[in-house]
């Protein structure tokens, strides 16, 4: 989304403090508590969590991790996440833009909460390719995303099926809400062959947008 991006946020904060109502809608605090419900490890030990914007998500994950990197690009988000997480001196709060960031060394848990819906297809590409180089196995990814009308790159029902085809990730948690789709995958501990193609070559992964296998 590059400037349309920025621009597209920059006009949000201009009408208010917490223009998505992070801190008091509903919708926002009941999706973080199933979010946390639904990770299925009492502790991480490095993790990350992509487009943190005012931390209000960042503040309970942190308890859950020995230490956290959260990153925004938009300049407010992340002002405003640094001074919510002062305290905590294990969160690591970033002005970086994804899918180019990724901590140094690797991590057990990758949080996508309403982000992924903002990649192209070049930009899901080099996630993937960044996921797979970051998380451990036996690691975490958790991604969660509204479902309804909106006009970003791609639908909050895409996401599941996308993650679903990398082979590198098994599912482990399906939550189909009326207003979010939220899944849980946990990285293999062995690499899986990619499937023999019947023309004798091993098949690519799944494209952006494409039918997991057997969908």
């Amino acid at each position: 989304m590059a400037d349309t991006a920025f621009e597209y946020f920059a006009a949000m904060y201009e009408t208010s403090p917490d223009p998505w109502g992070f801190e008091d809608r509903w919708y926002e605090r009941r999706k973080y508590a199933l979010t946390l419900a639904a990770l299925p490890d009492r502790r991480y030990r490095r993790a990350l969590e992509a487009g943190c914007a005012n931390g209000a998500l960042t503040e309970l994950l942190a308890p859950r991790c020995e230490e956290l990197f959260a990153f925004d690009f938009f300049d407010e988000a992340v002002r405003r996440t640094t001074r919510r997480m002062r305290l905590q001196h294990h969160v690591h709060v970033v002005n970086a833009r994804s899918p180019a960031y990724w901590p140094h060394g690797t991590g057990d848990l990758v949080v996508w909460s309403e982000v992924a819906y903002y990649m192209s297809e070049v930009s899901a590409e080099r996630a993937v390719a960044g996921l797979e180089r970051w998380l451990e196995p036996a690691g975490v990814i958790v991604a969660v995303h509204y479902t309804g009308e909106t006009d970003y790159p791609r639908s909050g029902r895409d996401i599941g099926p996308w993650l679903d085809g990398i082979d590198f990730l098994e599912r482990l948690t399906t939550l189909v809400d009326p207003l979010f789709e939220l899944g849980v995958w946990r990285r293999r501990e062995t690499a899986v062959s990619a499937p023999e193609d019947p023309r004798g070559s091993r098949s690519a992964p799944p494209r952006w947008g494409a039918p997991s296998p057997g969908g």
